[in-house]
């Protein structure tokens, strides 16, 4: 840990939006220390698997940001019937002032693993784009090695997935996680607009915190558990 922290000072001269981010408090608690160390340890784990030395911007992540993945190989009919119900969800997202980093957008499924790798980017759209957002949204309406790699690599990060069907164990049980189930797009829809609008980052940041009614760490809005507010849709 200590280690971590010395790397924390480093990466405030590097990096200076991570002072900001360092200082986002709700009522006296600094709310997104712990998941910046955190990720900070995650990244040199990365960086030992890969043999890279991974951008310094891996070790932070940006207010406003919006990582939204979703199942692009497994069914790839689903995903062409999908894909304009995707770009409904960036376009309220964005309305209320966030940055979207879409996989369907950027990501191609049928594109192989580069030969070597030698920058943050070459590890992949999902990792490095992943790390970066501030929130993280999952499409889990199919099962998906993709989606199910990014949910365990967002372990610190606060993640929203939605699903008209059954959910796996494993991806309800994941800590800081809210899985939304919906009948009708409509319906979704208006839940992600209510979640994504906010005064600010500062005011109503998007972090994993212990919520006494319920047994694992929750998705909370600022003061707000989100788990408890939409506890009749999950």
């Amino acid at each position: 840990m200590r280690q971590c922290l010395l790397c924390l000072l480093k990466l405030n001269k590097k990096f200076p939006a991570l002072s900001d981010i360092l200082k986002v408090k709700v009522g006296t608690k600094y709310v997104w220390e712990n998941r910046v160390k955190r990720q900070t340890l995650l990244v040199h784990l990365l960086e030992e698997v890969y043999g890279i030395k991974l951008n310094f911007q891996a070790f932070s992540f940006y207010p406003n940001r919006l990582y939204f993945g979703m199942p692009l190989s497994f069914d790839r009919a689903y995903a062409r019937k999908a894909r304009p119900f995707w770009k409904k969800i960036e376009k309220i997202f964005e309305k209320n002032r966030w940055k979207v980093f879409s996989a369907f957008s950027y990501a191609n499924p049928d594109v192989e693993p580069p030969q070597k790798f030698t920058s943050f980017e070459d590890v992949g759209f999902g990792y490095a784009q992943l790390l970066l957002s501030e929130l993280v949204l999952m499409d889990v309406n199919r099962p998906s090695h993709g989606v199910g790699r990014q949910i365990e690599l967002s372990s610190f990060q606060p993640l929203i997935g939605f699903s008209k069907g059954a959910v796996s164990r494993m991806v309800k049980g994941r800590p800081g996680s809210l899985i939304l189930k919906y009948k009708k797009g409509d319906e979704l829809l208006k839940i992600l607009f209510d979640i994504s609008k906010r005064k600010s980052f500062r005011a109503e940041p998007f972090y994993i915190k212990k919520c006494s009614k319920h047994s694992l760490p929750a998705v909370f809005k600022g003061k707000q558990c989100l788990n408890c507010f939409f506890k009749d849709f999950s």
